[in-house]
C-alpha cells in the first residue's frame, strides 16, 4: 500500500526540484532560440536582397551568392557558442544583436544593402525635427515596438542566465575542429573573388594600344564579409564611422587655420542679395545628354531654359568620386594632384566672402568612398543629407532635395552658398529615377542586378542610364525653377564629377574608374538669373562665347568665386572660366598625366561612338 500510495515529503521536494530545474532549463533554450532568431533576421533577409560590391558589380563584382552570410553567420554562431561552452556568456553579443536585428534587417530590405558608416553619419548629421519627419505619423507605433522588444530581449537575457546553460558533449570540439576547416575554406574562395579585377587581363592582344589602369580597389575578401555581415561587422563599420570622424575633425583644424585673402575682381559689383549654387553631377557622360548631341532627347527641359549655357569639352581631373570631388572644389596643383593638404575647398572660401554656407546631399555621408567629400563638406555652416543609403542601394531620389532647396531659399540672406550633391547617374542606374521616367525600353528595373561585364547587357544598360539622364533633366529644371522665383542676382553651376563607360571600344565593360575618354569627358551646364546677367554682362558674354574651349573641371573652384564677385589671392592652375584674360592650362588627370595628350589617344574606348 505504501508503495501506491503518496512518496515521503523527502521525496517529493527532489522531484518537484527537480522538476523547476528542467523548466527552467527549457524557458532558458527557448530564450535562447528567440535571442539567437532576432540577431539571425539580417542573415534571413540577405537570402532575398543580396547586395552589390563597391562600384556596383553583377559578376564578377557580386561579392558573394545569397546563401553566404547566412551560412557564416550560423557557422561563427556554432563556434563561440563551443568555444565558450557557458552559453550565458554568448549574451554580450546577442543580446544587443537581437535588439537591434530587426532595425538591421528592415534597412537591408529597404535599402537592399547593410548599414554601416555611411548610416552612423547620416544619425549623427540628422536632428529630431529631422527624425520626426522621416517617420512620420507612425512614430508612435516606431517607439511602442521598440519599448516592447527592448522589454522581451531583458526578460529573455534573463531567463537565459537563471538556467545557466552549458554546452559539455564533446561535439564542441567537432564543431570547433569543422568550422575552422569550413572558415579557412570559405576565406580562400573569398580571397579569389577579391582578386576579380584580374580578368580584366583577359587578352593581351594589343595591350599597347590602351592604358590598362584600373582604380577602383580590390575587394576585401574576408574581411570585407565579415564587415557586411550582422553583427559580426559591427566593430569593424564603427571603426570606420570613428576614423570618418577623425578625418573630418583633423581636416578642420588644419582649413581653420587657413586665410584665402579674398578679394573683389576687377568686375565685381554691389548686390542687394545674391545666391549661388553649385550642383555636382554623379556619373555624367557628355554623348548620352541631348544638348549635348545625344540623338535621344534627353534633357528636354534644359533644352528650353532661357539663360543657359552648355560647355561641350569639360574634363574631369579623374574617373572616380572620391578623387574627383576634392579636386574640383579644392586648390591642387597639377604636379601633386592627390597630395594631402592642408587647405580648405571653396566652401570656406565662400564663407570667408560673408556667405551663409550649404551642403545638401543625396549620397552618403560617411564610408571608405564618402570620407573625402564629406570632410570638405563638413567646413559647410549647415550640412543635409537625406539618403539613409549609399550609392550601392536605392535611396532617395535627387529631386527630394528641392524642398530643402526651397527652405532655404526662402530665409532673408543676403548671401547664400548653397551645394547640392546629388546621386545623378550612378549605377544601378534604375535606382536613381522614379518609375514615370523609365521611358526608353528595354531597361533595368529597380529589382534587377545590372551587370557591368556582360556586353549582351549594354541595351538595358544604356536605356536605364538615358532614363537617369531625363531625371537629372528634369531635377535641374526644377532648381532652376526655385532660383528663379527669387527673383534675386542668382546663378547655377552643374558640373558632373566623372563620366560613364557603356560597353565602348575595346574596355570590355561598363561603368568607370579606369582610362577611358567616357571616363573623363562631363556635361557641364550653367544658368544665371536676369539680374545677374544685367549687371555681370560682360562676364555673361565672355562665358557664352567659351562655350566649346577645353576646360578642366578644376576650374570650378575660380569660375564659382569669380560669379559670386571675389578671388583667392593664390593663382589657381586652372583660370576663371569668365576672367577677362584667360589662359588655358593642360588638363591633367590623375594616375595619366595630360588628358589631350595620353587619355584622348590612348584610352580603352577611342574610336568608338555611343549610340
Amino acid at each position: 500500500m505504501a508503495a501506491c500510495g503518496n512518496p515521503p515529503v523527502r521525496e517529493v521536494a527532489a522531484v518537484s526540484t527537480l522538476s523547476n530545474d528542467l523548466r527552467v532549463q527549457r524557458v532558458g533554450w527557448v530564450a535562447l532560440a528567440g535571442l539567437f532568431l532576432l540577431s539571425s533576421l539580417p542573415a534571413l533577409q540577405a537570402l532575398s536582397t543580396p547586395w552589390m560590391a563597391a562600384e556596383g558589380g553583377g559578376a564578377p563584382g557580386e561579392l558573394w551568392g545569397r546563401t553566404t552570410p547566412l551560412f557564416v553567420h550560423l557557422l561563427l554562431s556554432l563556434l563561440l557558442a563551443a568555444a565558450v561552452g557557458r552559453l550565458r556568456w554568448c549574451l554580450w553579443l546577442l543580446a544587443p544583436s537581437a535588439l537591434l536585428g530587426p532595425a538591421e534587417a528592415f534597412y537591408l530590405h529597404h535599402f537592399g544593402l547593410p548599414s554601416g558608416a555611411h548610416v552612423y553619419g547620416v544619425i549623427a548629421e540628422t536632428d529630431l525635427a529631422e527624425a520626426s519627419a522621416w517617420i512620420g505619423a507612425g512614430w508612435l507605433v516606431v517607439v511602442a515596438s521598440g519599448l516592447s522588444l527592448l522589454a522581451w530581449v531583458t526578460w529573455a537575457a534573463c531567463k537565459v542566465l537563471r538556467a545557466n546553460l552549458l554546452w559539455r558533449h564533446r561535439s564542441r570540439y567537432w564543431v570547433l575542429a569543422g568550422g575552422v576547416l569550413l572558415l579557412t575554406a570559405q576565406a580562400a574562395v573569398l580571397q579569389q573573388d577579391a582578386d576579380f579585377d584580374a580578368r580584366m587581363e583577359k587578352d593581351e592582344r594589343g595591350a599597347a594600344s590602351y592604358i590598362r589602369f584600373e582604380l577602383s580597389p580590390r575587394g576585401e575578401g574576408v574581411l570585407g564579409l565579415l564587415e557586411s555581415l550582422y553583427p559580426w561587422g559591427l566593430p569593424q563599420r564603427f571603426h570606420r564611422y570613428l576614423q570618418h570622424r577623425h578625418a573630418m575633425a583633423e581636416h578642420l583644424a588644419q582649413a581653420s587655420k587657413h586665410d584665402f585673402a579674398v578679394r573683389a575682381v576687377p568686375d565685381a559689383h554691389a548686390s542687394n542679395r545674391q545666391v549661388h549654387v553649385l550642383v555636382i553631377g554623379e556619373t555624367g557622360r557628355l554623348d548620352r545628354w541631348g544638348i549635348f548631341g545625344s540623338t535621344r532627347d534627353t534633357t528636354p527641359h534644359l533644352a528650353r531654359r532661357e539663360g543657359l549655357l552648355a560647355f561641350s569639352d569639360v574634363v574631369s581631373a579623374a574617373s572616380a568620386t572620391r578623387e574627383a570631388v576634392p579636386l574640383m572644389l579644392t586648390r591642387r596643383p597639377p604636379q601633386s594632384m592627390l597630395a594631402p593638404t592642408p587647405e580648405p575647398s571653396v566652401v570656406t572660401a565662400f564663407k570667408q566672402a560673408g556667405f551663409r554656407t550649404y551642403w545638401l546631399s543625396s549620397q552618403g555621408s560617411a564610408g571608405s568612398h564618402e570620407t573625402p567629400v564629406s570632410v570638405l563638406a563638413n567646413e559647410a555652416d549647415e550640412r543635409h543629407y537625406i539618403n539613409g543609403a549609399d550609392y550601392r542601394g536605392p535611396g532617395a531620389f535627387d529631386a527630394e532635395l528641392l524642398p530643402l532647396l526651397e527652405k532655404v531659399l526662402s530665409r532673408p540672406e543676403k548671401k547664400q552658398f548653397i551645394v547640392l550633391h546629388t546621386l545623378g547617374s550612378h549605377l544601378h542606374y534604375a535606382h536613381r529615377y522614379p518609375a514615370e521616367f523609365a521611358r526608353f525600353q528595354p531597361s533595368y528595373s529597380a529589382e534587377e542586378r545590372p551587370d557591368i561585364w556582360q556586353p549582351a547587357q549594354q541595351e538595358k544598360l544604356r536605356n536605364a542610364y538615358d532614363n537617369s539622364v531625363l531625371y537629372t533633366d528634369f531635377f535641374l529644371d526644377r532648381a532652376i525653377a526655385a532660383l528663379d522665383a527669387q527673383g534675386v542676382e542668382a546663378t547655377l553651376l552643374y558640373a558632373a564629377d566623372h563620366g560613364e563607360t557603356l560597353f565602348d571600344g575595346q574596355c570590355g565593360r561598363a561603368g568607370h574608374g579606369f582610362s577611358a575618354v567616357a571616363n573623363y569627358r562631363i556635361p557641364m551646364v550653367m544658368w544665371a538669373s536676369p539680374s545677374w546677367r544685367a549687371v555681370a554682362a560682360q562676364r555673361w558674354a565672355r562665358l557664352s562665347a567659351r562655350q566649346t574651349q577645353p576646360f578642366s573641371a578644376m576650374a570650378v573652384f575660380p569660375t564659382l568665386t569669380g560669379m559670386a564677385g571675389f578671388e583667392t589671392s593664390a593663382p589657381h592652375a586652372h583660370q576663371d572660366m569668365g576672367a577677362e584674360r584667360r589662359q588655358a592650362a593642360p588638363r591633367q588627370v590623375t594616375h595619366f598625366g595630360d588628358f589631350d595628350r595620353d587619355v584622348s589617344t590612348r584610352g580603352c574606348d577611342v574610336g568608338s561612338a555611343s549610340q
